[in-house]
């Protein structure tokens, strides 16, 4: 029993051994044999082959992200009601009107802040 044990973990200690030397082999090639020849081109941003449209470094805008969050959580309480509605009963019934009632309030706020416009 023992014999094996001890089996299996050198063989397992090879296989990491073979693996983090494989590794260090790579780059170690990488590093000899790759050109080292920087230029102006080399060093720009590369965008499809043409030109740089614009600034490689520019803001996010902020109203995608807020349509994909509104969207996701909207999704997320579609699901969740369907789950809920296998089970309802009379208590049930008011807690899923009162949750639809902040949903509907909260679709409404973000409606009427303009978050759902798309420019």
């Amino acid at each position: 029993m023992q014999g094996a044990f001890a089996q299996g973990m050198l063989f397992v200690l090879g296989l990491a051994t073979a693996a983090t030397a494989f590794i260090l082999v790579v780059f170690a090639a990488n590093s000899l044999l790759s050109p080292r020849d920087p230029s102006p081109s080399k060093n720009s941003p590369f965008e499809c082959g043409m030109e740089q449209a614009g600034e490689p470094w520019t803001a996010p805008r902020l109203r995608f992200s807020t349509i994909a969050a509104l969207f996701v959580l909207f999704d997320a309480e579609a699901v969740l009601l369907f789950a809920v509605t296998t089970g309802i009963r009379a208590a049930a019934l008011v807690e899923v009107a009162a949750f639809l009632g902040f949903l509907t309030l909260g679709l409404a706020y973000a409606w009427r802040k303009g978050a759902l416009e798309w420019e």
